[in-house]
């Protein structure tokens, strides 16, 4: 399966100081969702939401954060297969580093082709000699 894991706050929504529930749908990654679901892609929404507010209790953020973001993907058609609540917030100041880490204005941008070139590259970079597409042929 091929499955593509998808931030929510900044990612899907505009990043910008409203409401949750009243955040903008970015709708060229909403689109580009779209194609890859048309593509036989599994879409997980991850989301730290919430993770500050109740320090990091799932239980309180599936009770009280989880119903307006069900909600707002709707309203908004953002496809999805499923949503995982609980990624750890990096704060204000933080970041997050991943190999597989693909920016919302170059996976609106860019091809399947380019993307996944673009991540040989990272896997290029640790590897000597660099082994492309090693589980391409595998299902």
């Amino acid at each position: 399966m091929k499955n593509i894991v998808v931030d929510l706050d900044g990612t899907l929504t505009e990043d910008i100081e409203v409401k949750y529930t009243d955040k903008p749908v970015r709708l060229d990654v909403v689109e580009k969702l779209r194609d890859y679901k048309a593509m036989g892609f599994n879409i997980i929404i991850s989301t730290s939401r919430g993770m500050r507010t109740y320090n990091g209790d799932i239980g309180k953020i599936n009770a009280n954060i989880l119903p307006d973001i069900i909600t707002w993907l709707d309203k908004h058609n953002v496809p999805y297969d499923s949503i995982i609540v609980g990624k750890a917030w990096c704060g204000f100041d933080g970041f997050y580093i991943d190999d597989k880490a693909i920016r919302p204005s170059e996976f609106v941008r860019m091809s399947y082709e380019e993307l996944q070139n673009m991540l040989v590259q990272e896997v290029c970079h640790k590897q000597k000699p660099c082994i492309k597409n090693k589980n391409k042929n595998k299902k």
